[in-house]
C-alpha cells in the first residue's frame, strides 16, 4: 500500500492540531507546519517551523518533502488587536491570500504524489460578518458577496495552480468552532470559560452579554467533527474540487446555550447585562494571574498571551447574533459525509477537558 503523508499547515491551531491528530490516529505519516512548534506537540508527528510570508522560509521548511500526498492548510494571519476590522481589510486578504501562494509555490514545484488539498474557510464566505441579512439557508451555490476575502482569493488561486495536474481540493466553510486548547488564538468558546471563571472567582452570576432582542438561530462544530471530515474528503472522490458546508447538525440561539455554560463552570445565570469579554477578561488580568498561581494552570497568567484574540472574537459571536446564520448541509450528507454532534455535549465536553488540562481553575 502506498504510504499516505499529509502535511498539516497552522499545526499549532485548534484547526490544525485536531486534523493532525486524526490523521495520526489513522496511521498516516504527519508532519505539521507552523511559525514555532506547538506547546503539546504529538509524539510520532514531524513538526517544521516556517513564516508562510516569507518564500524562502517556506521552500526551506518543504525542503525533502515530495512525498507528500495531502495538504490540509488550517492557516491564518489575523490583525492583531483589530480583529473584526481586519476581516474587510484589503491587507488582510491579500496577506492570506500570499502564505497559501508560498506554500504552494514551494510544494508544487516538487509534488508528484500530491492527491488532495483541503482548506478551511468560515460563513465569512457568505458574508455573515456585514451588516445585511444573511439568506437562509446559506448554501454553497450562492453566489460570491461583492467584497474581497482571503477565501475567494485561496479559492482562485486552487483553480489556477491545479490546471491538467491530478491532485483535487475541498474547501470546507465552518460556523463558530468549539475545541482547542492552550496555543488556540480564535477560540471563543475558551475565553467565555475564562469570563465566566473570572466572574465567578468575584463572587458574581453570568450575565449572558450578547444581544437580547430577535435572538437568532446559530450552528457550531466541533474541531474533532472537522477533523473527520477532512480526514473523508482526503479520500472521497465525491469530495473532488468541491465547496462544503459543515456543522454539527443541530441548531441553538445562544441564551440557551449559556445555562450549560454556567452549570460547567459552577456559576448562577445572572440577568442579563451588556458587557465586552474582552474587556472583563483583560481588566481581570491580574485575578487571572492569581488563578493561573493558585490553581497551577498549565497557562500563561496574562490572558492576553493565553487567549490571543479569542475574546474579540467572542464579543463578536455574542453581540451579532440577531439574525439566523444558518447553512444547509444537505451537498455534504449526499456526498458521503454523514457525522454530526450534538452540541451541549460538545460544549460540555470542552470545558471539561480544559479542566482536566488546566486550562481552567477547577469546578
Amino acid at each position: 500500500m502506498a504510504e499516505k503523508v499529509v502535511l498539516v499547515a497552522g499545526a499549532s491551531g485548534f484547526v490544525g492540531n485536531a486534523a493532525i491528530e486524526r490523521f495520526a490516529a489513522l496511521g498516516w505519516k504527519v508532519i505539521g507546519l507552523s511559525r514555532r512548534v506547538p506547546a503539546r506537540a504529538i509524539p510520532e508527528v514531524e513538526y517544521r517551523c516556517v513564516d508562510l510570508l516569507n518564500p524562502e522560509s517556506c521552500r526551506e521548511a518543504l525542503t525533502g518533502l515530495s512525498r507528500v500526498t495531502h495538504l490540509v492548510y488550517a492557516a491564518v494571519n489575523e490583525t492583531p488587536g483589530d480583529l473584526i476590522a481586519s476581516w474587510t481589510d484589503p491587507m488582510h486578504a491579500a496577506r492570506n491570500g500570499r502564505m497559501l501562494e508560498n506554500l504552494l509555490d514551494a510544494l508544487l514545484s516538487d509534488a508528484g504524489k500530491l492527491q488532495h488539498i483541503a482548506l478551511i474557510h468560515g460563513t465569512k464566505a457568505y458574508a455573515t460578518h456585514l451588516a445585511n441579512r444573511p439568506v437562509v439557508p446559506l448554501r454553497e451555490s450562492l453566489a460570491r458577496p461583492p467584497h474581497d476575502d482571503f477565501y475567494f482569493r485561496q479559492e482562485d488561486l486552487l483553480w489556477s495552480r491545479r490546471g491538467a495536474s491530478h491532485w483535487r481540493w475541498t474547501i470546507f466553510r465552518a460556523p463558530m468552532i468549539a475545541g482547542g486548547g492552550y496555543g488556540s488564538n480564535l477560540n471563543a468558546l475558551l475565553a467565555i470559560g475564562v469570563f465566566a471563571s473570572l466572574l465567578k472567582e468575584r463572587g458574581r452570576d453570568l450575565p449572558f452579554p450578547g444581544c437580547r432582542d430577535n435572538l437568532g438561530v446559530m450552528e457550531m462544530l466541533d474541531v474533532e467533527l472537522l477533523a473527520r471530515a477532512i480526514a473523508w474528503a482526503a479520500e472521497s472522490p465525491q469530495a473532488g474540487d468541491q465547496t462544503f458546508n459543515i456543522a454539527n447538525g443541530d441548531t441553538y440561539v445562544w441564551p440557551d446555550i449559556w445555562p450549560i455554560i454556567a452549570a460547567e463552570i459552577g456559576i448562577c445565570v445572572g440577568p442579563a447585562q451588556a458587557m465586552s469579554v474582552r474587556e472583563t477578561v483583560f481588566g481581570m488580568a491580574g485575578l487571572w494571574g492569581e488563578l493561573v498561581r493558585r490553581h497551577r494552570l498549565a497557562v500563561p497568567e496574562d490572558p492576553r498571551v493565553f487567549l490571543g484574540e479569542s475574546c474579540s472574537l467572542a464579543d463578536f459571536a455574542l453581540g451579532h447574533c440577531a439574525h439566523s446564520v444558518l447553512t444547509s448541509t444537505i451537498k455534504i450528507r449526499q456526498a458521503g459525509f454523514h457525522e454530526c454532534i450534538d452540541t451541549a455535549e460538545s460544549v460540555v465536553k470542552y470545558i471539561r477537558r480544559w479542566r482536566d488540562d488546566q486550562l481552567l481553575p477547577p469546578r
